[in-house]
């Protein structure tokens, strides 16, 4: 809070002038102050969850409603950004008990780092998105076909603070807070890359039931 609320005053008195200025150049400047303001008060809402790293509130939940709604969240970006989708998603897949907002969080990550490989590689893309069963569990698989991750970082995407892009463009917390929230819920993720070709994101997550408390 004591980083928060000085960052809510700036960014809404910033607002507040960019409504009033009438000259362009101070208004790019403005703009510039309120980016920046808001990507220091978005580190610290990510450093707040990945520090709770809070025990989900679980219920019954369909996957693939869950990844098509973060899809859908996407859908205006994906299409501007020149990338083609492709679902593969499994028939009468069965419910788990999980936190539909924490998989949602966990999959729009996801799809917006595929994203962003893409882009930065060849300005478009093809992101596959496949659920499918198996004994006991759910497989999740989000793939791209941008640039691959280098042997010696695969190891280290899920280490917090740890980011291949440039200074100013990512935390390093995303992919530490997702695999948090997996494991949270008795899932795992994983990686798969191939430098040239692309890179998939794995998640299972066990088929839990409902059960009644006494």
């Amino acid at each position: 809070h004591e980083l928060n609320n000085p960052l809510t005053i700036v960014i809404g008195n910033i607002q507040l002038m960019m409504l009033r200025e009438l000259n362009e150049k101070n208004v790019q400047s403005l703009t510039r102050i309120k980016d920046g303001a808001e990507r220091a008060s978005k580190i610290v809402r990510n450093l707040l969850t990945f520090a709770r790293q809070e025990k989900p509130e679980r219920k019954p939940t369909d996957i693939n409603a869950v990844l098509k709604k973060a899809l859908e969240l996407r859908a205006y970006e994906l299409k501007v950004s020149n990338i083609e989708v492709s679902t593969q998603f499994a028939t009468n897949l069965p419910e788990t008990m999980a936190d539909p907002h924490q998989l949602q969080q966990v999959f729009l990550n996801l799809i917006v780092n595929a994203e962003q490989a893409m882009i930065d590689a060849h300005g478009k893309g093809l992101l596959r998105l496949t659920t499918r069963s198996d004994v006991g569990k759910i497989l999740i698989l989000v793939s791209d076909d941008g640039p691959g991750i280098h042997h010696e970082n695969v190891r280290r995407i899920f280490e917090p603070f740890f980011t291949t892009k440039p200074v100013g463009k990512g935390t390093g917390l995303g992919l530490s807070i997702c695999q948090g929230i997996i494991v949270e819920h008795g899932g795992r993720i994983d990686v798969e890359s191939t430098i040239g070709r692309g890179t998939t994101m794995m998640i299972e997550m066990p088929i839990l039931r409902w059960v009644p408390q006494p």
